[in-house]
């Protein structure tokens, strides 16, 4: 079956313009014009590996899947890496303040793949966020504060706990509002040098249709991203980033990352 967009297209060029009038012609170009940014997706600006200031609210539940065919904790060259997490929100950052818990499961091996040991490294992760007003002529302003690995098991009881605070800021430009952009700054206490020391990050991203593309500065690495979301499966999303994109700290790696979310119930208004 045709989308709808492309069914919307066909009727129109069923109309000859050699007919019309002048300013009918003028009219029915802008017309098109109009109708094939009424027919594509809202901007879903996304930036990949980067903590951001908004988040999920209550009933929504995500899972990601990511891989990388480096594996910067052992740094041994062909060690690839991979993990698993599972989320969910509380609360409503519009009215009050919002909530994430996310559980890590950092250790995907089994018996084809690594030492064979499935989820025996793991991490929790915590955020709250909330709804504030735009400083950036934006429509819509998050902050969050969020702590990374506050708890887990395996080898993660070793790393640091990453406490941070982001701000990110949304907006849509463009004639017809088609292109969406969307930026971060943030501080946390992990950031670089492996993720043991404090560091800034931030991150800016563009989204057309169910396209995005981003960069990010994440301490003393740069990331480059695209993601696409999926239109045949709702809130399905495949993410491709270049880690270490300048190869600055020999540790240039690709992660893919493959993420779902889901409503239970309605959304909170």
């Amino acid at each position: 079956m045709l989308k709808p967009r492309k069914i919307l297209g066909l009727a129109c060029l069923l109309i000859p313009t050699n007919v019309l009038a002048s300013d009918e012609v003028t009219d029915y170009e802008q017309y098109l014009d109009e109708l094939k940014f009424l027919t594509i997706s809202d901007p879903k600006p996304a930036i990949a590996n980067i903590a951001s200031g908004f988040g999920v609210n209550q009933g929504l539940i995500y899972a990601a899947v990511s891989y990388s065919d480096f594996d910067t904790q052992t740094n041994v060259e062909g060690d690839d890496d991979g993990s698993i997490a599972f989320g969910f929100g509380l609360g409503n950052a519009a009215s009050s303040v919002g909530g994430e818990i996310t559980i890590g499961i950092t250790s995907v091996s089994t018996s084809l793949w690594g030492d064979g040991k499935f989820a025996d490294e793991g991490n929790v992760s915590v955020k709250a966020h909330k709804l504030v007003a735009p400083v950036l002529g934006g429509h819509a302003a998050s902050v969050s504060v969020g702590a990374t690995n506050v708890a887990g098991w395996g080898s993660t009881t070793e790393n640091p706990v990453n406490a941070y605070i982001a701000f990110s800021e949304q907006q849509n430009f463009g004639k017809y509002k088609q292109f969406g952009l969307a930026y971060t700054l943030g501080v946390g206490s992990a950031v670089s040098g492996n993720e043991t020391e404090p560091d800034i990050f931030a991150g800016i991203g563009l989204g057309y249709d169910d396209w995005s593309l981003s960069f990010s500065q994440i301490g003393e690495e740069s990331h480059v991203g695209a993601t696409y979301f999926i239109p045949q499966l709702e809130n399905l999303a495949l993410s491709l980033s270049q880690a270490d994109a300048f190869d600055r700290l020999n540790s240039r790696r690709m992660i893919a990352t493959l993420s779902y979310s889901f409503q239970l119930g309605g959304a909170p208004q």
